[in-house]
């Protein structure tokens, strides 16, 4: 997988550390995904294995990505801030992706995995050019209250089934109150950790 070590800026001047990777270019723009890690305090960061594996999965199928640290977490400036700044890394992150050579600015969508899920789904609203989301095991508290259920851009959601902090049967509940398009998918042997899923959840 081709892929180099970006920085860029958030509003509050703070620089974030990630990795681009982008497909073969040569017939045109490609689009692209920032994808989002999971919560540091429980060991996430850009290297986290579903996010990796999402990342190869973009490029075998000729969609670029960029994955990055939050604020405070690895080599980005700043301080953690648990969900109340994390938004603006993530508007920062779309803008830098878009602004890439070889990417097409207005096919740019955003995936997260458990944290990360929380901070794509929490600001849909200022996500303007964004095209998609996908939500990888979010946490149950930050969906019900996320105003994406009024937003009709395609969402995905993805959960394991013996996942106890998004659980399955009470995210699909949620799930049926929100405005298509929205798909849901289920692994049932899969927990939040995902592990031994990873490729799978990927491909999905």
């Amino acid at each position: 997988m081709r892929q180099s070590r970006v920085g860029f800026y958030t509003s509050g001047r703070l620089s974030l550390d990630g990795i681009f990777a982008q497909p073969d270019t040569s017939a045109g723009p490609v689009p692209g995904v920032v994808v989002r890690h999971p919560h540091p305090v429980l060991g996430g960061d850009m290297e986290n294995p579903v996010v990796t594996a999402i990342c190869r999965a973009l490029f075998h199928s000729g969609i670029a990505s960029l994955r990055f640290d939050f604020r405070g977490v690895g080599e980005s400036e700043g301080e953690f801030a648990n969900g109340k700044k994390e938004g603006d890394d993530l508007l920062a992150a779309i803008g830098m992706l878009g602004s890439m050579p070889g990417i097409d600015n207005k096919r740019i969508a955003v995936a997260g995995y458990s944290f990360g899920a929380g901070v794509v789904i929490g600001a849909p609203g200022r996500m303007r050019s964004v095209r998609s989301m996908v939500a990888i095991a979010p946490p149950l508290s930050t969906v019900r209250r996320s105003p994406i259920a009024r937003n009709e851009r395609p969402k995905l959601f993805i959960v394991g089934r013996l996942d106890k902090v998004a659980p399955s049967v009470e995210l699909q509940a949620e799930l049926d109150t929100m405005k298509p398009p929205v798909e849901f998918a289920e692994f049932p042997e899969a927990d939040h950790t995902m592990s031994g899923y990873e490729d799978q959840v990927a491909q999905r």
